[in-house]
């Protein structure tokens, strides 16, 4: 299974689960992580923040500012709705 629906998963049982509570405890497992100096697992779980905060932001029916919005459709390739996340390999 590709690393990115694993994350887009996993974001949205964290998000049907807890809510807007998933964001702070993916934060939480990211500074965790990061410090303990585990690099693929502190990016994934910035991925998963990244994903809980923008499933989150879906439900509420928030829109991203059109600065964002464009710039996020440039990274993707101009395909909205496709994530590509870059790791760094350890």
């Amino acid at each position: 299974m590709k690393t990115d629906l694993d994350v887009l998963v996993f974001a949205t049982r964290l998000v049907d689960e807890l809510g807007e509570t998933a964001v702070r405890i993916s934060r939480v497992r990211l500074v965790e992580l990061t410090a303990a100096n585990h690099t693929r697992a502190a990016a994934f779980w910035h991925d998963v923040m990244r994903a809980s905060q923008r499933l989150l932001d879906e439900k509420s029916g928030s829109r991203m500012p059109p600065s964002i919005a464009a710039q996020a459709g440039a990274h993707s390739g101009g395909h909205s709705g496709i994530v590509r996340v870059d790791r760094p390999i350890p």
